[in-house]
């Protein structure tokens, strides 16, 4: 009896075990193939932990259970393997060698020793392994951007000089208007009798600022009306931050002044300049070394964009997410 019992449990366990196999292999399947190279569920999750420990301020508040953000992360996969593959064929792949020493001065960078490194990626589901892969992957990207894009690209004083007058309002200094509001908003579809309750109590307000009505008496006295919003300071803005019936008034007025009533298809505005601040410009030559930098980084992105779509279509890719 006892060896019967203890062959049934031996068999339940077996049932047990291949159960958690069979599990194991549906969880962890194959979302991805690139030319040979697999990538499973497991593999994308890891590299999408690495992206997000390394760029939290773009890619941090991503959920790695969304599959749109999986697929963006995927995305990412792909095309790092198309690098590795063509920086391999190139001769130009990544050493051990140059990983270490990497490995060793991010360390270093973030005062931490090798265990409190193994700790910190522990933490955050990782293994050195992972990180050390994922490393990799960062370094190939950044030879290929750049021995096969950068080094290709030209720009010429033609191009920054174009780029300068085309944007010549972001150089040229200008002003910024800071500002207070009494704002009653109107909405689209309003009926017409509504529409002109709502004008007559911004002409009655603008009535009594006119009579000498003091502008933070007005704010206080109609902040409770639900049918008017007002803001003491709304802050700094340019010209291009408001909309054109507002911006066309504020910077005519002076430092103190209060406008009159300004409609726009938002509602009716009066507004109160508090400040203005003047702007130095910025020549050609004082800028042309920024703009130069902007063009180079367009066109490295615009080119990147282009080899890696080239390569996808030569690629055997097959995506199953």
């Amino acid at each position: 009896m006892n060896r019967f019992l203890k062959r049934l449990f031996l068999i339940l366990v077996l049932i047990l075990l291949m159960g958690v196999s069979i599990e194991a292999r549906i969880v962890d399947r194959v979302v991805a193939k690139v030319n040979e190279t697999i990538i499973t569920l497991s593999d994308l999750k890891r590299e999408a932990k690495v992206i997000k420990l390394e760029h939290p301020e773009r890619f941090g508040k991503m959920d790695i259970s969304d599959p749109q953000a999986l697929r963006f992360f995927l995305e990412q996969m792909v095309s790092t393997i198309l690098i590795e593959e063509e920086l391999n064929k190139t001769g130009r792949g990544i050493t051990d060698k140059e990983i270490n020493a990497a490995y060793d001065s991010i360390k270093k960078k973030n005062k931490m020793t090798e265990g409190q490194f193994v700790k910190f990626l522990k933490e955050r589901g990782l293994t050195v392994k992972d990180y050390r892969q994922a490393l990799k992957a960062r370094l190939e990207r950044l030879r290929f951007f750049n021995v096969v894009i950068k080094s290709h690209i030209t720009i010429s004083d033609e191009d920054v000089k174009a780029y300068y007058e085309k944007h010549k309002g972001e150089f040229s200094g200008g002003e910024k208007v800071r500002i207070a509001q009494v704002f009653v908003p109107v909405s689209p579809g309003l009926p017409k009798e509504k529409r002109l309750e709502r004008q007559n109590l911004i002409m009655r307000i603008e009535a009594e600022l006119y009579k000498g009505k003091r502008f933070q008496s007005i704010i206080k006295e109609y902040g409770k009306d639900s049918l008017v919003r007002v803001s003491e300071d709304l802050g700094w803005f340019q010209g291009k931050d408001l909309m054109k019936p507002i911006a066309d008034v504020a910077f005519k007025l002076r430092r103190g002044a209060i406008s009159g009533v300004i409609e726009t298809k938002s509602g009716f505005h009066i507004i109160r300049i508090l400040d203005i601040k003047r702007a130095k410009g910025h020549s050609f030559k004082d800028v042309r070394d920024r703009i130069q930098r902007i063009l180079y980084q367009k066109e490295s992105e615009k080119r990147l964009n282009e080899w890696l779509e080239k390569a996808k279509k030569r690629a055997n890719v097959e995506i199953m997410l």
